[in-house]
C-alpha cells in the first residue's frame, strides 16, 4: 500500500467521532491501569523503570530517545530511582565516558509488583465482559500493538 493510500485509508473508514472515542477510551484505560499502583512512583518513574527493564543495560541517552523526553529529565528521574535503590549505574566497558543503567533486585521486584497489580485489576474487569467482547478485544490486539509501533512513524 502506498504512503498516500495509507494516509487516506483511516479517514475513509473511521469517522472523526470514532477516532475521538478510540483515543479517549485508550487514554482512559491507560490512566485507570496506572492508577492501580499506589506506590508513590510518578508515571514518569514507572515508565522509565519499565523501559530500563526492556532495554537493559541501557545508556541514559537511549532512555531519553525511547521515552521521548529530554536528557536532563531522564537524569533527574534516574537520580530518584538510584536514591530508591531500584537502579544501578555502571561505567560502559565499551565507552568509559558513558554509563549503563540496569535494574537492581528492588527495581525488578517493583516491576513485578506493578505488572501483577495491573493484571489483577484487568482480569477482574474482563470478567464483566461477555465471551464475544473478550474475543473482539483479543482480535484487536495486533492492530493496537501496531499502533504503538514506533516503526509506523517511518512508514509515511
Amino acid at each position: 500500500m502506498s504512503a498516500e493510500a495509507r494516509s487516506e485509508a483511516p479517514a475513509a473508514v473511521v469517522s472523526h467521532e470514532q477516532l475521538t472515542r478510540l483515543r479517549m477510551t485508550l487514554g482512559r484505560l491507560g490512566r485507570v491501569l496506572r492508577q492501580q499502583t499506589d506506590d508513590g512512583l510518578s508515571y514518569a518513574l514507572i515508565s522509565l523503570l519499565l523501559t530500563i527493564y526492556r532495554l537493559q543495560p541501557v545508556t541514559p541517552g537511549e532512555l531519553a530517545l525511547s521515552e521521548n523526553v529530554s536528557p536532563p529529565s531522564v537524569t533527574r528521574s534516574l537520580s530518584r530511582l538510584l536514591d530508591l535503590g531500584m537502579v544501578v549505574r555502571e561505567q560502559d566497558p565499551a565507552d568509559g565516558r558513558a554509563s549503563l543503567v540496569s535494574l537492581t533486585a528492588a527495581g525488578l521486584a517493583e516491576r513485578e509488583n506493578l505488572l501483577r497489580t495491573r493484571e489483577v485489576w484487568l482480569s477482574e474487569h474482563l470478567r464483566r465482559l461477555s465471551h464475544d467482547e473478550i474475543e473482539a478485544l483479543l482480535t484487536a490486539l495486533p492492530a493496537l500493538e501496531r499502533l504503538c509501533d514506533p516503526e509506523l512513524e517511518t512508514d509515511r
